[in-house]
């Protein structure tokens, strides 16, 4: 009798290893779907075919992950809420290159390998954890690219010049307090 108890323990055992694997698993992929799926992204409206920015309800899409099944859909819009009750066929656009429709990757890729435009360093690879570098926009203002609204953010882009944080914030003291500003050490 003592041995088919070993023998069940034993079986008892791997059963619970491999219900805690099963859950491990789950819970990777919902950690996946969530870093995928998080932030800010753009999309192009089926209906008006303009560039709009959306967010991906990323808690529903992780506990869909959590449960084996695939459950995505907008938690807001630039259109909502006067179209809240559109199909949201812009997620298919989205979900075939979730990276690709990232405010953040299109800002990263496009400050990659750029200078600032008056200092001329080098802007550093972006990080969630430093002051975000700007842009001298189209109408000559100079941002902080995370604080433009999103659905801008291409536009503003191609037509925007680089700024380090640093000429960001001496620039725009200086454009907006002339009268405190003394000299300027550095040449354009």
């Amino acid at each position: 009798m003592a041995p088919a108890l070993d023998v069940l323990l034993v079986l008892l055992a791997a059963l619970a290893v491999l219900a805690v694997a099963y859950v491990v698993h789950r819970l990777l992929l919902s950690g996946a779907v969530l870093r995928r799926l998080s932030g800010k992204m753009l999309v192009t409206c089926p209906e008006t075919h303009k560039t709009v920015a959306v967010r991906v309800a990323t808690g529903k899409a992780a506990l869909g992950a959590i449960a084996g099944k695939q459950h995505v859909e907008l938690r807001n819009c630039t259109r909502w809420p006067e179209r809240q009750d559109c199909d949201q066929a812009c997620l298919n656009e989205l979900l075939a290159d979730p990276e690709k429709h990232s405010v953040w990757t299109i800002a990263s890729k496009w400050y990659e390998g750029k200078a600032c435009f008056y200092c001329g360093r080098p802007i550093t690879e972006l990080s969630h954890l430093d002051h975000s570098p700007g842009l001298i926009s189209f109408d000559g203002k100079i941002i902080e690219w995370n604080q433009l609204r999103a659905e801008e953010l291409p536009e503003q882009l191609a037509s925007g010049r680089p700024v380090c944080w640093n000429c960001t914030v001496t620039e725009s003291f200086r454009k907006e307090h002339p009268e405190l500003v003394i000299d300027r050490p550095w040449k354009h």
